[in-house]
C-alpha cells in the first residue's frame, strides 16, 4: 500500500497530485526534489561560502609552512 492509498478518498472529483514539501520552508514541491528552488539556492550559496572559507584557511597554513 502506497502512502497515497492509506487515506480514504473524499470523492471522485477530489484528487491530490503526489508531491512533497520543502524541508526548509514547507512549500509544495515535486517528488524528485528535497528543497524548493529558493531554499536550494540559499543552501548552495551557504555551502560555497563555507567551502571558500575552508580553502582560504588551508592556503594560509601552507604559506606559513613555506616560510
Amino acid at each position: 500500500m502506497s502512502k497515497f492509498e492509506r487515506h480514504g478518498k473524499k470523492g471522485e472529483s477530489y484528487y491530490v497530485y503526489p508531491h512533497k514539501h520543502c524541508q526548509k520552508c514547507g512549500q509544495m514541491i515535486e517528488e524528485s526534489s528535497n528543497y524548493c528552488p529558493e531554499c536550494y539556492k540559499e543552501l548552495k550559496e551557504k555551502k560555497e561560502k563555507k567551502k571558500s572559507k575552508k580553502s582560504r584557511g588551508t592556503d594560509e597554513l601552507e604559506n606559513k609552512q613555506d616560510t
